[in-house]
């Protein structure tokens, strides 16, 4: 098959949002996200426990969230994270479930 329609990660930024046309946030929101992809490759359980909820698991209420960033970037957030999925082997979840890590996955409830 052709190409992968999913890009690289971190996506390369366009030439209008060339690195020294980037707002000071901006330069922040990369500096998050590259620590976090960083932390998913430490031999520290925590550290990566945490970059993997902040990837996959983070809610939109604070400006440096994942998908926060994302909007800020013009990044696909779904296309971020299955590209994430398969470079990690991240279990899929569906949407609704709680993200199981490190040791200690989420059971379901019982009816």
């Amino acid at each position: 098959m052709g190409r992968s329609s999913i890009p690289p990660f971190p996506p390369p930024l366009e030439p209008r949002r060339a690195m020294q046309k980037m707002s000071g946030i901006e330069h922040l929101m990369i500096a998050v996200v590259s620590t976090a992809f960083d932390d998913l490759q430490c031999a520290d359980t925590r550290q990566r426990d945490t970059a993997v909820r902040y990837f996959f698991d983070d809610p939109e209420t604070h400006v440096l969230s994942f998908p926060s960033v994302c909007r800020q970037m013009d990044w696909s957030v779904s296309a971020v994270r299955q590209r994430l999925h398969r470079t990690l082997e991240v279990p899929m979840l569906a949407p609704d479930l709680p993200l199981a890590v490190g040791a200690a996955a989420a059971s379901p409830a019982s009816p």
